[in-house]
């Protein structure tokens, strides 16, 4: 379920177009009238309508026509057809690029600095503020966050001997050393760690590796960073250096093909058998709204007691150690967001409605209880009233300076996160024998998508 909210891949169709065009910007039933598309059903739909209620209660004459259950390429598809909402909502960062770089979604910069505008700083999350602007412009408003973070069993690392998480890339390697254990055989029995594309990553690892690192996505000039960046190069470094110590014994082929067999014996991903609760590997990356699963043991509910087989904690990645006074303590922190079609012809309540819709702290707290989802806004009354201390470190995360997602580019549906995660995963199989060269390759191959979709 929650998964999809990044990672579900959309085809966008023209075919939806006409079936919603009673429901579009161009078909306001009155002059104050703002039109809402959002991908949310049931429950989370009706927690967005009572926002949406509060929103018109606080601004007599103005009507809202909500509609729910439209994913973000159907939304895309009928604004660039012309027939789109007023407002129009995102999954996930990872779509930033796609929404803005194609100006699907209008630059809301005069908004934020007018009359009725908002301080982004003291208003929420420098992950949030970050992760809302694309080539200079401010194009969208966040809503509720995914954040991903670093997840240690507290027991195996105790009886290893250690009595705190690995704070550095090279604590990470060394404590993992001690951590891996092999059967009879040679096959790797535990995993301390494994930093490998395709294990239980959600397509995510690779950015998640370049976060540990400082890497850039895109330079200063608007170009790819890939193979001008060399923490790029060091990251990738590490994670072959780290595959050839801790499972090779040195041998980097050798190691690779036992993590190729581990990987491939993985428990199931959505239950009692994912390794992490199994104590098949004892650190790992993974998103806050997987931590009250692994206390419940098989659903979402956030629990005020974890009662995990696996005595767990959550803290920020390891970072390399030239980055622990800055960066230490951070993850990987993405948004779902909001803008203003292109083709509204009512942006000054349009406007309205979103600011309203993003700076709710009620909607926050309501939909962060139900859906474990941290709100973007610096406010503790965007926090449920209640939650489990267990899951205090999700907030620490999110609220981090140095967290982020990468800065996004219209690459259509983040075609450079696919890039990257398949030029791990040649690497770490061995495919790729030059790490610097594939970078540049990398690097061109996402400037002349870029450029393709100017």
């Amino acid at each position: 379920m929650k998964k999809k909210g990044w990672l579900a891949s959309f085809a966008v169709t023209a075919v939806f177009v006409g079936s919603l065009v009673g429901a579009t910007a161009g078909a306001h039933a009155a002059d104050r009238t703002v039109v809402v598309w959002s991908p949310y059903k049931e429950g989370n739909l009706d927690l967005w309508n009572a926002a949406l209620k509060r929103v018109e209660a606080a601004n007599p004459g103005l009507k809202i026509n909500s509609v729910g259950s439209i994913d973000m390429a159907k939304s895309l598809a009928a604004i660039n057809a012309g027939n789109g909402p007023d407002i129009s909502v995102s999954n996930g960062a990872g779509n930033l690029g796609w929404f803005c770089g194609s100006g699907a979604w209008q630059k809301l910069n005069a908004f934020i600095a007018g009359k009725n505008g908002i301080n982004l700083k003291t208003t929420f999350t420098p992950a949030a503020n970050s992760s809302t602007i694309t080539n200079g412009v401010r194009c969208a408003l966040p809503l509720n966050s995914e954040v991903f973070a670093f997840y240690y069993n507290k027991d195996l690392l105790a009886a290893a001997g250690f009595n705190n998480p690995p704070k550095t890339t090279d604590e990470l390697l060394a404590f993992s050393k001690k951590l891996t254990t092999f059967d009879k055989d040679g096959n790797i029995k535990t995993a301390g760690f494994v930093p490998w594309a395709g294990y239980y990553g959600f397509d995510m690892d690779s950015m998640w590796l370049g976060q540990m690192f400082g890497t850039r996505w895109y330079n200063s000039d608007g170009n790819s960073a890939f193979g001008t960046d060399t923490n790029w190069t060091k990251a990738l470094t590490w994670q072959k250096t780290f595959i050839a110590q801790v499972f090779g014994g040195g041998d980097f082929a050798k190691g690779s093909k036992l993590l190729t067999k581990f990987v491939a014996a993985r428990g199931d991903e959505w239950g009692t058998q994912h390794d992490f609760m199994t104590g098949r590997v004892a650190m790992k990356w993974d998103a806050n709204w997987m931590a009250p699963m692994f206390c419940t043991g098989d659903d979402w509910a956030m629990a005020d007691k974890c009662t995990a087989k696996v005595n767990f904690g959550i803290t920020g990645f390891p970072v390399a150690p030239s980055l622990v006074s800055a960066q230490y303590g951070s993850g990987v922190v993405g948004e779902a967001q909001m803008g203003i079609s292109k083709g509204s012809k009512n942006t000054k309540d349009a406007w309205i409605v979103l600011k309203a819709l993003a700076t709710d702290t009620k909607l926050a707290q309501a939909w962060d209880s139900a859906n474990g989802a941290p709100s973007t806004l610096l406010s503790k009354d965007a926090r449920p009233a209640k939650y489990p201390a267990w899951y205090q470190p999700i907030y620490d995360v999110a609220s981090h300076a140095k967290s982020s997602y990468h800065l996004m580019k219209n690459t259509g549906e983040h075609q450079e996160e696919a890039l990257l995660q398949n030029l791990m995963a040649s690497w770490q199989a061995g495919d790729t024998k030059d790490i610097k060269p594939a970078l540049v390759s990398l690097s061109n191959q996402v400037d002349q998508i870029i450029k393709r979709n100017i």
